[in-house]
């Protein structure tokens, strides 16, 4: 009897094995950069949960500001024409939009598409990409999302877009 109650009370005081601790977020940086010819170039980014691919959104202010949201793998996805690329938030329904491929990374201009992405972007935990490479294989990465706007706002700020708001077309270029 005293053996029965030692072993109860040795397997109740037996800790339960230590839980693996849960993988920490990615954090997002800011770059803002000028280059020789004058061209600044201001983007937020993430490192993807894999170790290896990339989420950016940036803004290249050369005579015109274009806003883009790219998607970068540590192998080029191939030079194509333009494809299907999903984007997910939160693991809801697919954004589906044609990104062009120029090779070595896939990115998207369409200021309809930027503000939609990045507004549910600023909302999200986690972000999900899934499209093909050049060969038809299946390329999907998993990011944590920046937690909050301000880098977000941040980069389209320096294009002179408003997070939420699509921006109105270019003015037409004056024929001289």
């Amino acid at each position: 009897m005293i053996l029965a109650l030692l072993l109860q009370t040795a397997v109740a005081a037996t800790p339960a094995p230590a839980r693996a601790p849960a993988q920490a977020a990615q954090a997002w940086k800011f770059a803002d950069r000028t280059n020789a010819a004058g061209v600044r170039s201001a983007s937020a980014s993430v490192t993807g949960r894999d170790g290896l691919s990339r989420f950016v959104v940036k803004c290249d202010v050369a005579s015109e500001p274009i806003v883009s949201v790219q998607f970068i793998q540590p192998t080029a996805i191939g030079q194509s024409a333009d494809k299907a690329v999903s984007v997910r938030f939160d693991g809801g329904p697919a954004f589906t939009y044609l990104w062009q491929f120029p090779g070595t990374a896939t990115y998207i201009t369409d200021p309809e598409a930027i503000t939609k992405l990045t507004s549910f972007l600023v909302k999200s935990k986690q972000v999900g990409v899934e499209t093909t490479n050049a060969s038809n294989f299946a390329v999907q990465a998993v990011f944590d999302a920046p937690g909050n706007d301000a880098l977000v706002r941040k980069v389209l700020g320096v294009c002179g877009y408003t997070l939420g708001v699509v921006p109105p077309p270019p003015a037409p270029k004056d024929p001289q």
